[in-house]
């Protein structure tokens, strides 16, 4: 069963402003560019690749305790790569800063409703 909202007119509208003020604030624009600079750039997915595929192997044998020096040191290999690539870094920056603003603009939001916002868009069902 698919429960509809109908939000009125007005705040429709106020929802979408403020989602586009949110788009180009200076913290989510820059996430954005980042994000597609980082999805352009095929070196700096081929790390994050390697480094994804990497560490999946490492649990499965730390679970079956084979880990070795070598992949120990693999592992740092790669995750210096990753933390040298300016791409992969301002990616990951520029999200972090993205989230805490996205942080405070929900509790600016909850206090002035008196609930906590974040948890109407959780529970929602389209």
């Amino acid at each position: 069963m698919t429960v509809k909202t109908i939000i009125p007119e007005k705040l429709d509208s106020a929802l979408i402003n403020l989602a586009e003020q949110i788009k180009f604030s200076k913290p989510v624009n820059r996430y954005l560019v980042a994000q597609e600079r980082f999805t352009q750039d095929t070196a700096a997915h081929k790390i994050m690749e390697d480094l994804s595929t990497f560490q999946k192997d490492i649990r499965q044998k730390q679970y079956n305790n084979q880990v070795t020096a070598q992949d120990v040191e693999k592992l740092r290999s790669l995750q210096t790569k990753a933390q040298e690539n300016e791409v992969i870094n301002s990616y990951g920056h520029s999200q972090q800063e993205a989230i805490g603003q996205l942080r405070e603009i929900n509790a600016e939001i909850s206090n002035l409703l008196g609930i906590d916002f974040a948890s109407l868009a959780k529970k929602s069902i389209c």
